[in-house]
């Protein structure tokens, strides 16, 4: 179906605003309307023009003696809403579920709570694994899960110190990593290629790969995982049928979260 000019119009007027509220948000100091002109690439009358009608609805103010221009707090009242209605649980449900069905293996999504895994959604069959798991709202060791790894990921050196200092690193299987070195060697890996296995670390019998997904600041809020019978998940498997999936259904969730998730 063609676009019309007039949607065209309102498309381009919608960009532009965001690009210039995203301009002011980024910036540390209040703006002169010469320096948001600039930095958008919009002639001032434009710049001009949005920023009255921001002033008017209370989301920017204007400096009197600078006469520069930065965002009011009211914006912060939009992420509110979402963060309150929309939870990150909500947000990714149809991508979850849409990923269960293509994969036909255990799907989870896992946020990091007190230093542990907390599973906020698992969708799987009982019988591609040969037993049931009960996952949701349940907390599992960071150091052993696929998911758990790709959080401890994006710790620094100090945090991990802590983590360690706090938790220890139980052993759960034979094949969990329970040196500290072992998993710093893991975890500089896992930055490498940007995804995490869990190899019969947890449970024994089960393979876990996991991906991170990324939030509007940047950082690593929550990771998204596909497991299975571990006869079943090799590393064919992994390379050619779940990360192919996995990673496309992550970057859908960050997108939801206005993250930034890398390309392949």
């Amino acid at each position: 179906m063609s676009i019309s000019s007039n949607e065209k119009s309102m498309n381009q007027s919608v960009s532009k605003l965001m690009h210039l509220l995203n301009c002011l948000s980024d910036s540390r100091v209040p703006l002169r309307l010469q320096e948001i002109a600039e930095m958008t690439h919009m002639p001032q009358a434009t710049v001009f023009r949005y920023l009255s009608s921001l002033m008017t609805d209370g989301y920017v103010f204007k400096d009197n003696i600078s006469e520069r221009y930065a965002l009011t707090w009211k914006i912060c009242e939009i992420g509110d809403h979402v963060q309150t209605r929309m939870n990150l649980r909500t947000i990714s449900n149809d991508i979850v579920s849409e990923l269960c069905r293509d994969l036909d293996y255990g799907i989870c999504l896992v946020i990091e709570q007190d230093m542990e895994c907390m599973y906020l959604d698992c969708i799987y069959n009982p019988a591609s694994i040969g037993f049931s798991l009960i996952r949701i709202g349940r907390q599992s060791p960071l150091h052993a899960t696929g998911s758990g790894k790709v959080l401890l990921a994006a710790y620094t050196n100090a945090e991990l110190e802590k983590f360690i200092n706090k938790k220890g690193l139980p052993k759960l299987t034979e094949h969990t990593i329970t040196a500290k070195e072992d998993l710093i060697r893991e975890l500089e890996h896992i930055r490498e290629v940007g995804y995490a296995l869990d190899d019969e670390e947890c449970e024994p019998g089960l393979r876990c790969i996991s991906v991170p997904i990324y939030s509007y600041n940047k950082k690593i809020a929550a990771a998204i995982s596909a497991f299975g019978a571990a006869e079943i998940i090799s590393e064919q498997c992994i390379e050619n049928t779940l990360l192919p999936l996995l990673r496309p259904a992550a970057r859908k969730i960050s997108y939801r979260l206005g993250g930034y998730q890398p390309e392949d």
